[in-house]
Formats: structure tokens, C-alpha cells, sequence
């Protein structure tokens, strides 16, 4: 039996995305779930004209039950239902434990399943790409990827309540997940750059051209080495953008203690520098400024990073490559104190798509995947 579906997913530490595929690239709603911003699966649509049918299921109440092959995996609250009980999903000890971590596993396929029903597609066969992490990828591939197939292929049905009447079924849908595919991140965002809608490699990438891209995000960072399309090196740094949100939140609380009760959670960080410009809400309406230490947390992060930037690069005899892309959702915050470091001695490149670089990028992956198996029939 074939697919109906291929679904691209990033079940990264903070956003867990799910794509659908359509046509042409980047035609794709995308479920979001923020683990430490409010949990709100919303969707986001570039070019997306399918019509909204949706209207016993709401992004702020949602309190699902997924049963796997006749084995219910839970009933949870997410969406802003779970934000208000103070049931977040944290950060998942970095990476190196991802493939079997069971929150993960169910914020995954609560947001395919949501993105199902918002699109009333039922009893639906997925082919399903899932971004590996780096670090797994590297350490010990065949486990890791055997803990994914594991959790998430399978028949599954997902049922959908009625918060204020738990008893209630909302609705309820089926879905097959009978094929999963894996592509470490860092090396899904090089093809995102790499390949062309065709799955056939861009001529400047044909020869062996160098290109490092690092990939910034907030439990972890990871950067893979291209010569053309020959992998030539890959590493996780075990540091992201929660350290720096987490060195932020301390030295605002030791210089602001008398206007806090307390010292300011990592997500209370992320959301302040992402919406409200540096300003932290403080008590009695009092608010307090902290661009200026996020200017500095920031400056000394990238000064870092930019040491083990260039370390990598020596490490890999890329001494050569001066082509250096920043993907990651920490790439759009980091960009400018990075390149006061490096400009000097490489061409730095900021992706457009920031954290969906890897989730893209596996879609290109497939694509480019696709195109060499037909090459070989």
C-alpha cells in the first residue's frame, strides 16, 4: 500500500514542526509546538489556498489522547490549555536522548495529528521524515533509529476532547505511519541550499566546492563540512541558545532582585527578547530594560563560538572554505556579534528560514534522495 502523505518533521527541543507536502517547496502549514513559550499548535501558511473546515477544534484547548496500535500513549493537555496549568514541555536533556524520550514522541504525533484534522484527512498512510540529531546520527546511529521506528511507526488514532468536559470526544481520526525516513539535521539545512526543486544538485555544489553550516539551536549546536555533496566532517557542540537565556535570566536577577520574586525562566527570556524587544515585565507593572545585557550575554556567546568556529574549520583542513552558513533560530539572534568576529577571514551567510532550516531541508534531502534512486533504476 502506498502513502497518501509525506510528512517532514522536526522535533526539535523547543519547536516541534510537521510539514506537509504539496507541489513546489515551501507550500506547507506547519504545526508548531513552542515547549517552553505556550504550547499553542498554530499554523503558519506560505501560498496555502486549502480552506479552513476546523471548528470544534481550537488552538488553545486541546486535550488529545493518542492510542498506538491499540495502546493509548496518554491523554494530555496542550495548547494553551497546558500553559495555563503550568504543563510545559522542557527541554529534554539536550539531544543524545531524543530518539526514546516519550514527551517528544507525543508532542510529535499530537502535531500530525492536528495537522490532519485541520485538513480533514482521516485514515491517512504517511511516509514520515523525521530530523535525526547530529549527535545520535555520529554516536550510534542503528540505536537511535531503531527507538524511532519504535515510537512512531504504526496505526494510531487520535482522539480529541472536549476540556471542560473531559468525558466528550471532540472528534477523533486514524492515521499509518508505514515508512520513516532519516536526515541528521545540519545535514537536512545544506540541502535546503544544495538542491534545486528537481532534487538534482545546483551546479555551484557539482564540484567540490566547501560550504560549513553551522546550526544553531537552543539545546545544542551542530555543524557538518561539504566538499560539493561528500560530507567531510560533522560535530555537535553541547551548547545552544538556552545557555545563553539561562545567563541572561541570572545576571538580570542578581541586578534586579528587589523588582522580581524570582529568577526569570528560560522561556520567560526567549519570549522578552523575541516580542517584547528586551523589555521584562516586573512587579507592579514595573518594567525593566535588559537590552543591554543581552547585548553583552550575546557578544561574549558569539566571541565563543566563533574560537570553536574556527578550530572546526582547522581541525577539517578547511582552511580553504570560506563559505560558512547560520541556520537555527539562534542564527537570527546571533548573526551580527558572529560576524564581528569572522568577517575578516570568511563569508557568513544567514538563512531566511532560520529554525526551519533542517525541516526544509529534509524535504530537499528526500527530493535529492529520490532523484539518485531513479538515476540507479
Amino acid at each position: 500500500m502506498g502513502s497518501d502523505l509525506r510528512i517532514y518533521v522536526d522535533g526539535g527541543n523547543r519547536l516541534t514542526k510537521v510539514m506537509q507536502e504539496l507541489k513546489k517547496p515551501f507550500s506547507f502549514p506547519t504545526v508548531l509546538s513552542q515547549a517552553e513559550v505556550d504550547l499553542n499548535y498554530g499554523l503558519n501558511f506560505d501560498n496555502w489556498d486549502m480552506e479552513d473546515n476546523t471548528e470544534t477544534i481550537y488552538l488553545d484547548s486541546i486535550l488529545i489522547e493518542i492510542i498506538k496500535d491499540g495502546e493509548s500513549l496518554g491523554k494530555k493537555l496542550v495548547g494553551r490549555s497546558a500553559e495555563n496549568k503550568g504543563m510545559f514541555i522542557r527541554d529534554r536533556n539536550r539531544y543524545i536522548r531524543k530518539a526514546g524520550d516519550e514527551v517528544i514522541t507525543f508532542s510529535t504525533l499530537t502535531g500530525i495529528a492536528y495537522n490532519l484534522n485541520k485538513h480533514n484527512k482521516d485514515n491517512t498512510n504517511i511516509d514520515l521524515t523525521i530530523n535525526q540529531p547530529l549527535i545520535e546520527y555520529a554516536l550510534d546511529r542503528k540505536s537511535s533509529i531503531a527507538k524511532y521506528e519504535n515510537n512512531l511507526k504504526g496505526s494510531f488514532k487520535a482522539y480529541f476532547y472536549n476540556i471542560y468536559n473531559t468525558s466528550e470526544i471532540l472528534t477523533e481520526l486514524s492515521f499509518h505511519i508505514q515508512k520513516v525516513v532519516f536526515c541528521p539535521e545540519a545535514i537536512a539545512a545544506y540541502h535546503s541550499y544544495a538542491i534545486d526543486e528537481y532534487g538534482k544538485a545546483k551546479n555551484e555544489y557539482q564540484d567540490n566546492k566547501k560550504t560549513v553550516v553551522w546550526d544553531i539551536g537552543s539545546g545544542q549546536i551542530n555543524v557538518s563540512a561539504f566538499g560539493g555533496m561528500k560530507i567531510l566532517g560533522v560535530n555537535t557542540f553541547e551548547k545552544g541558545m538556552t545557555d545563553c537565556y539561562e545567563n541572561i535570566s541570572l545576571i538580570i536577577y542578581n541586578n534586579y532582585r528587589d523588582k522580581l520574586d524570582r529568577k526569570p525562566f528560560s522561556f520567560e527570556i526567549d519570549n522578552m527578547i523575541r516580542y517584547n524587544n528586551g523589555i521584562l515585565k516586573a512587579k507592579k507593572g514595573m518594567e525593566i530594560n535588559t537590552r543591554d545585557i543581552i547585548r553583552n550575554v550575546f557578544d561574549s556567546f558569539s566571541y565563543e563560538l566563533s574560537k570553536d568556529i574556527r578550530e572546526f574549520a582547522r581541525s577539517k583542513s578547511l582552511g580553504n572554505s570560506n563559505n560558512i552558513i547560520f541556520c537555527g533560530g539562534g542564527s537570527t539572534l546571533l548573526f551580527e556579534d558572529l560576524g564581528k568576529y569572522l568577517n575578516s577571514d570568511f563569508t557568513c551567510s544567514k538563512s531566511n528560514m532560520g529554525e526551519f532550516d533542517n525541516v526544509i531541508g529534509s524535504m530537499y534531502y528526500r527530493l535529492y534522495k529520490d532523484h539518485n534512486n531513479k538515476k540507479e533504476e
